[in-house]
């Protein structure tokens, strides 16, 4: 089983399925997980320990201790290990392993040998 940790609060699932952060809901594989309006801090902060498909949000800082697919935040930080495929992030740095699709960034940088 993989975890997420999202502000110090861990959510455990079986790391298969989207993990996207909208419209202050938190769904995994298209459940509903956790209600973002009892996270009281302004700065979200995600950890998945594991592998995860894919992970969208609107405002994260998001860390893949792990494999990830797909991995996409509008402002925030991502670091990772491999990505399979395409790492974006519009306002944030990108740290990560190799990359087999894209990586952008248009108010950050872009660093490898995570």
């Amino acid at each position: 089983m993989n975890k997420i940790t999202i502000n110090g609060k861990t959510i455990t699932h079986s790391g298969r399925g989207s993990v996207c952060i909208s419209n202050n809901k938190i769904t995994i594989g298209g459940v509903d997980i956790k209600d973002l309006d009892t996270i009281e801090e302004k700065t979200i902060n995600i950890v998945i320990e594991g592998n995860v498909e894919n992970i969208m949000t609107e405002d994260a800082d998001i860390t893949v201790n792990g494999t990830a697919g797909t991995v996409t935040t509008k402002n925030g930080n991502i670091s990772c290990h491999d990505v399979t495929g395409d790492v974006e992030t519009k306002n944030g740095n990108i740290m990560c392993g190799s990359v087999q699709g894209d990586a952008t960034t248009k108010n950050g940088n872009i660093m490898g040998g995570r």
